[in-house]
């Protein structure tokens, strides 16, 4: 009898070791409402993270199993990457510049990363984890399947599934979609047996700044305001703007670090670094701040390597998080 015993502890200690070396992994296969469900992935990719030990995550656009980004797609990673920030426990890479990388590098085009990508896409960018998956309508409801790969073994530690209701803006957002990056064909030229005739362009100096249209734009209830703008001996552009909440209660609200501008040349640059009072974010990082109702708030922009024989900027464009567009400031001079 106290052999048997004996076999019987011993089987249930090695199954004990076995259960906490294997990957994490969670499911729920009830329909529910899609926050009801993201909420549920958020609290299964804190726990699973934690426990990892993963503080610097990216977060992935959600293919279907072909491929194909909806609009559904683009949304999921969107509400992970702003509920787990939101948490103050992890460096969430912002996924747009993500995007712009892994387009730059030819990694992940399919929309579907596997664990070799992931890890050349964290020796790339110095993160810890890659959060990835998909979508699949299973005709009564929508199947989201997660999955959670370390970057330096380029393994699966944990996964997570869980099934939501299929709402009309649900059932509408998954058939707004589109090829994962697809490039657009160029036009093409008119057949020359019908010329087109136009005037010749008048040809201006791009150099001359053009005059200010606005330098004030609204979103919702907050006002934005360039107040400063200038170029430094290095070819750096400071921007500053100022920032009020002018509802009567307080609303934190999110940069993103996709925060970009076109100088009077046509040219891109996103933005460097951010700084609200004493806290700052580099490119690849959230700025969040709680804005005080009424309290104008002063943020400084600082975009590195600019051209420095531009003399406007013909757009500032702040990508925000918890509104529901961006800010656009156009056409104003830059001091030098």
């Amino acid at each position: 009898m106290k052999k048997h015993l004996i076999v019987i502890i011993a089987f249930a200690v090695f199954m004990g070791s076995c259960r906490s070396q294997a990957t994490l992994i969670e499911a729920d296969y009830q329909a529910q409402s899609l926050d009801i469900q993201l909420n549920h992935l958020t609290h299964q990719m804190v726990k699973s993270l934690a426990q990892e030990k993963k503080s610097k995550i990216a977060i992935m656009e959600f293919p279907d199993l072909h491929g194909t980004i909806s609009e559904l797609g683009k949304f999921i990673p969107e509400e992970l990457t702003t509920r787990l920030f939101m948490t103050r426990r992890f460096e969430v890479l912002e996924r747009q510049l993500l995007n712009k990388v892994l387009e730059e590098q030819n990694l992940g085009m399919s929309g579907l990363i596997d664990a070799s990508s992931a890890a050349q896409i964290g020796k790339l960018l110095g993160v810890d984890a890659i959060v990835t998956g998909t979508i699949t309508d299973m005709g009564n409801m929508i199947r989201i399947n997660a999955r959670m790969i370390a970057t330096e073994t380029a393994g699966v530690f944990a996964v997570a599934s869980v099934s939501i209701d299929k709402e009309p803006h649900i059932v509408a957002m998954m058939n707004r979609t589109s090829p994962y990056r697809e490039k657009t064909s160029a036009t093409p030229p008119p057949p020359e047996s019908e010329p087109v005739l136009t005037e010749a362009p008048v040809r201006q100096n791009p150099s001359r700044p053009k005059a200010a249209e606005t330098v004030r734009a609204m979103v919702e209830e907050f006002e934005f305001e360039v107040v400063a703008s200038s170029m430094t001996q290095d070819d750096k552009i400071i921007i500053e703007v100022l920032i009020t909440n002018t509802s009567n209660r307080d609303k934190e609200i999110v940069i993103l670090g996709n925060s970009r501008i076109f100088d009077n040349l046509g040219q891109e640059y996103f933005v460097h670094r951010r700084e609200i009072g004493i806290k700052s974010a580099g490119r690849y990082s959230h700025l969040s701040h709680l804005f005080i109702s009424n309290v104008p708030t002063r943020m400084t922009l600082e975009f590195a390597n600019t051209d420095p024989k531009a003399e406007s900027i013909a757009l500032l464009e702040l990508s925000l998080n918890g509104l529901r567009s961006n800010a656009q400031l156009r056409n104003f001079v830059l001091n030098k």
